[in-house]
């Protein structure tokens, strides 16, 4: 059962509503939300690109932009080599971008996910030797690459990685970690022992864009800075479709980064969002997480993760927008592969009595492999455990895992390296691939070793204060807006209240969601749940008998219903009012 817990800091919430000019409770979350005072608020209200971080404080930042120089003005040819999925994208387009800006000759290789695999290899190297290339730069992976830039070096291409994974290493007999890094120029990744920069957790886009800011500092280029200044949006994406926290130079660069999206010039994005019926007025990370980016990521999935780098880079409207429409059309098809996964994998899981191990490690060998990491996060968000999907694939089996806060998938996968043929990743998400044989293994070695207790397993959902529905005021509700951009690290603000639910209807083209009706305070509300209204019902019956759900229905019975909710704002031919969200319910 899930675990409620108010978050319980204190401060003088009246006065920084004053101060700050917004509701109290809207001071109460910022303070929440990790601000230790006044000033800290104000930052987290409104902090600028002027705070973000030393891009030179990463680990071998000078070398990686000396190299870069060097290259650019010795007329070298340059590849970037990306990733297929938006984080890979959006980082390929911002070193291809700003380096084209920059005067470099530079083209660019996305891996193919099911013939290559995922970041740099073998083949991708020989075939920019092939090119003449003089050097690779990596982005969103490498640091696992070592012998891939062996090759390189054997081949007389130079490389430069940048990456935001976590460091391969190996364990000598006294349990020091001794980190494997890729022989080349220069290797820029913040999870380098030593390395000095504040902020660990961003991502390959985040990498790639404080690699061009570097640049303009030594190689200083009115169309390098312009492109540059374009790029904000693209590492705002990246940042938020790799679900990054949300915080430090993390939320500022998804705020800035939807202001400009709001208004970009960028002709591709511009045929994206059209394709996708975003106006671009009032966006939000959810836009990005949930909207641009799963069609970004569907080309990765479907066909190939270079097609949407051509679509940002063109400069041709019309046929960005067809371009646009067919990738939307290749999203919707994604979609409908993951309810079909789900459900296989939901079948399972249930029929085969799964849930007595700890960490769910689950064949279904039709799976098209791009969508198993969809899937896993679709059932480890069913089920609070660690999940690996595994598909059948050319060359043996390939899988994607997701993991739950009190478990370190990539320090896990570390312990049973010996059973996989490649994989990487971080801590709550990794890819990886292994001999059939070697399945079974791979559950039972996870398990025996998983470390996880049955209380790590019951989720832990924080909400901000007890607060009841008749409370909330539209002002309210717009200062709560100003938590933008919200999601992994920056939650959205969440409330407690206890209620009657007096009737239920469903809503939506399946019934598949929920309308309540609900009173507190002797006033009647509506909420919206859009969660699974199948649990939902079974949740009350088993509390409150058999047949009862029905009489909920029809308004026959009232029911006592503890809730956690969300508040927004609808706005319906000009007119606002509150629009109440059902999360959580017990």
């Amino acid at each position: 059962m899930d675990k409620w817990i108010e978050i319980r800091k204190s401060g003088n919430f009246v006065k920084w509503g004053e101060e700050l000019g917004i509701d109290p409770l809207c001071a109460r979350v910022i303070r929440n939300r990790g601000a230790e005072d006044i000033i800290q608020a104000g930052r987290y209200l409104g902090g600028g690109l002027d705070q973000l971080h030393d891009p030179f404080l990463l680990p071998d930042m000078d070398k990686a932009v000396t190299g870069l120089i060097s290259a650019i003005e010795g007329g070298e040819k340059i590849r970037v080599i990306g990733d297929y999925d938006v984080d890979g994208v959006t980082s390929t387009y911002i070193l291809v971008k700003c380096i084209r800006a920059a005067g470099g000759d530079v083209s660019y290789a996305i891996p193919h996910r099911l013939k290559d695999g995922y970041g740099i290899n073998d083949d991708l190297v020989k075939e920019a030797a092939k090119d003449s290339i003089d050097l690779i730069i990596t982005c969103d992976n490498g640091i696992a690459a070592a012998s891939q830039t062996e090759l390189a070096k054997s081949l007389g291409v130079n490389v430069i990685v940048t990456d935001h994974h976590q460091v391969p290493f190996t364990e000598d007999g006294d349990g020091i970690r001794h980190e494997i890094l890729p022989d080349c120029i220069a290797v820029v990744d913040p999870h380098r022992e030593g390395s000095l920069y504040p902020f660990k957790g961003i991502c390959g886009a985040m990498v790639a864009f404080k690699y061009m800011c570097a640049l303009l500092s030594r190689f200083a280029s009115d169309a390098l800075e312009a492109a540059l200044k374009g790029c904000v949006q693209f590492a705002a994406l990246g940042t938020a479709c790799d679900v990054m926290d949300l915080c430090d130079e993390n939320r500022i660069i998804v705020r800035e980064g939807i202001r400009q999206m709001e208004k970009t010039d960028n002709t591709g994005l511009k045929a994206l969002m059209c394709a996708n019926s975003l106006d671009g007025t009032h966006l939000s990370a959810y836009s990005l997480s949930f909207i641009i980016g799963p069609c970004i990521n569907s080309t990765g999935r479907l066909e190939s993760a270079g097609e949407s780098v051509n679509l940002l880079l063109s400069d041709d409207y019309e046929k960005c927008l067809a371009d646009a429409l067919r990738i939307r059309e290749l999203n919707d098809s994604r979609k409908s592969m993951t309810v079909s996964g789900t459900k296989k994998a939901v079948s399972m899981i249930e029929s085969g009595n799964m849930l007595s191990d700890k960490i769910l490690v689950i064949y279904l060998p039709e799976l098209h492999e791009s969508i198993a990491g969809l899937v896993a996060g679709k059932i480890k968000e069913s089920y609070n455990r660690p999940v690996l999907i595994v598909t059948k694939g050319e060359e043996g089996l390939k899988g994607s895992a997701r993991s739950i806060p009190a478990y370190n998938m990539f320090e896990k996968m570390s312990e049973v390296k010996h059973l996989f043929t490649k994989f990487g990743g971080h801590a709550m998400a990794a890819g990886f691939s292994l001999k059939e044989e070697n399945l079974e293994k791979l559950g039972e070695e996870l398990n025996e070793n998983a470390g996880l207790s049955d209380d790590d397993l019951n989720r832990e959902v924080r909400f901000d204060a007890s607060v009841p529905l008749e409370y909330a005021t539209v002002k309210l509700v717009k200062d709560l807006e100003k938590l933008e951009p919200v999601g992994a690290g920056n939650p959205g603000a969440l409330f407690a209240a206890k209620v009657t639910l007096a009737r239920v209807t469903r809503m939506g083209k399946e019934k598949q969601y929920g309308s309540l009706t609900v009173i507190s305070g002797n006033k009647n509300f509506r909420i919206t749940y859009f969660g699974d209204m199948g649990a939902f019902d079974r949740y009350i019956e088993s509390k409150y008998g058999a047949g009862i759900i029905q009489k909920v229905y029809s308004g026959e019975q009232k029911i006592d219903l503890d809730i956690l909710y969300e508040l927004n704002i609808n706005n319906y031919k000009g007119n606002e009012r509150i629009d109440y969200r059902l999360r959580f319910y017990r």
